[in-house]
Order: structure tokens, then C-alpha cells, then sequence
């Protein structure tokens, strides 16, 4: 059997959309398509399901502010997507570092 449907747009053009036309389905589209890779990737380094999701989260608004930024040259959509996961979950950590270096008692501070 033979399907008939809409073509399916490259991811390239789905950023474009959402650079050009701050469209919200093209978004959404690419979360299908790319966000349970992503959150492997996330979960990989965080060890942490709500972290994890927390830094998809953040990539995918970041993709939303910054998909004017994205360029076709540089790689795909979906290498661009992993990097601003990456960033996300490495952001975590270092945020996670800090409360804990913030929180040590005194005592150790001065050792």
C-alpha cells in the first residue's frame, strides 16, 4: 500500500521556519524528530531523567531564540540541536557545582 501525505521537510527548513516565521509547528516538529535522541544524550551525561529533560528544555528554547544563528554550513540541524544539548546539560553541572561549593560549611572553606 501506498502512502499519500505531505513531503517531509528537511530539518534545515524546519529552523528556517521558526528563524523566519517563529513557527511553533516547525518547533514542534523538530522536538519529534530529535527530542528522545537528545535526551539520551542529556540523560548520558546527567544521570538525572528531570535534569536531563530540564536541558532539552533549554535547548530547544535556546533553538527557538537562537535559530537565526543556525547555518547549514556549519552541519545539520540535528548536530546543532545535540551542541546546544550539550551546552544545556554541561550548564547543569557547573550549576550544580556551585550550589555545592556554596552550601560547603565554613569550617572546610578555611581548610
Amino acid at each position: 500500500m501506498i502512502h499519500v501525505g505531505r513531503a517531509v521537510e528537511p530539518d534545515a527548513l524546519l529552523v528556517e521556519r521558526v528563524a523566519a516565521l517563529s513557527d511553533k509547528a516547525a518547533l514542534a516538529e523538530l522536538y519529534a524528530r530529535h527530542g528522545l535522541s537528545l535526551y539520551a544524550v542529556a540523560y548520558s551525561m546527567l544521570f538525572d531523567p528531570e535534569a536531563a529533560e530540564a536541558a532539552v528544555g533549554a535547548a530547544f528554547r535556546t533553538a527557538w531564540r537562537g535559530a537565526a544563528s543556525f547555518s547549514v554550513y556549519a552541519g545539520s540541524a540535528r548536530l546543532w540541536l545535540g551542541d546546544l544539548t550539550r551546552r544545556a546539560a554541561r550548564d547543569h553541572l557547573r550549576a550544580g557545582r556551585r550550589a555545592r561549593s556554596s552550601s560547603r560549611p565554613a569550617s572546610i572553606e578555611a581548610a
